[in-house]
């Protein structure tokens, strides 16, 4: 008859212990086949304070777009010179019209009579007369016009002792007076230069010169019209229209008027103009020839 042994812990050990030792060596070949190990990964980094966040990842690039490049900026337009083309210009105009005016008013001082300055500037003049457009259109008809210096038949030693003839000579004077006749007219056309001694407000002729010149022109008719030729001024109106500036040549015109007119007294009227004509002084004179006082006859050249 069979026994049967009871069982306890010790033995029941014994029969697992087989069992237990085939599990033990293939569990490492289980584990080192099945489960892979790394090493575990670092914390991110946390953000500095003084750092922004990091913003969303930009778009990849794409090196294959078919889109143009965007046009360069326009270029800026060149700078215009006209700005200072004006400030030139307006420069230029403020600079000589001072001077034009600081000349006109206050004109530097004619140099004394006689002197090489003087005689310089005399000799200059008479060459720009010479070169006026009417100079040479009364040259040009010899037959019609007759030229002569104004006193040229005076003696040197009376020149000197008469006024348009002396002490208003030279440069800063009566620079130039040319005398054109017309003997069948009975007229004369005068060129006439006004020196800057003359003025009487700065710049401007004094009204006793120009009155004395046309004296001198109107006188110049009636004489040469007189059987006696000699004369005198016996009344002289003088009306002015326009100032007459110094340091420049003018035209004196003149001829008789038969209205009036006798042996012994004349009536001649005359106009002082500038170079284009314009009217500055008008003037009318009675010329006569006194009875009882003996004058001298006034020369041809007068």
């Amino acid at each position: 008859m069979l026994r049967l042994r009871p069982l306890t812990f010790r033995s029941s050990l014994n029969l697992l212990r087989p069992q237990l030792t085939s599990h033990r060596t293939a569990l490492p070949y289980r584990l080192y086949a099945t489960v892979e190990t790394h090493p575990p990964a670092p914390p991110p980094p946390l953000p500095s304070p003084t750092q922004p966040p990091p913003g969303p990842p930009s778009p990849p690039s794409d090196t294959t777009s078919t889109t143009p490049p965007p046009p360069p900026p326009p270029k800026p337009p060149p700078r215009s010179l006209r700005p200072l083309i004006h400030a030139t210009a307006f420069l230029l105009l403020g600079l000589t019209t001072g001077q034009l005016i600081r000349l006109t008013i206050l004109p530097p001082a004619p140099p004394p009579p006689s002197s090489p300055a003087d005689l310089a500037l005399l000799t200059a003049l008479h060459t720009s007369a010479d070169r006026l457009a009417l100079i040479r259109a009364l040259r040009s008809d010899p037959q019609t016009w007759r030229e002569w210096p104004a006193y040229s038949s005076l003696p040197s030693s009376e020149r000197a002792h008469r006024l348009t003839s002396g002490p208003l000579s030279g440069s800063r004077g009566l620079a130039v007076q040319r005398v054109f006749w017309n003997g069948r007219e009975k007229r004369a056309i005068v060129l006439v230069y006004f020196g800057g001694g003359l003025g009487g407000w700065p710049g401007v002729v004094h009204g006793g010169a120009t009155a004395t010149v046309m004296d001198e022109v109107l006188g110049r008719v009636a004489v040469r019209n007189f059987e006696a030729k000699t004369g005198v001024t016996a009344n002289l109106e003088v009306g002015y229209r326009r100032p007459v500036v110094a340091n420049r040549f003018y035209v004196v015109r003149a001829e008789a008027v038969e209205e009036g007119r006798g042996e012994r007294k004349m009536w001649v009227r005359g106009t002082l103009e500038d170079m284009e004509g314009r009217v500055c002084v008008e003037a009318k004179g009675l010329f006569v020839v006194p009875k009882g006082v003996e004058l001298g006859e006034i020369g041809e050249g007068w």
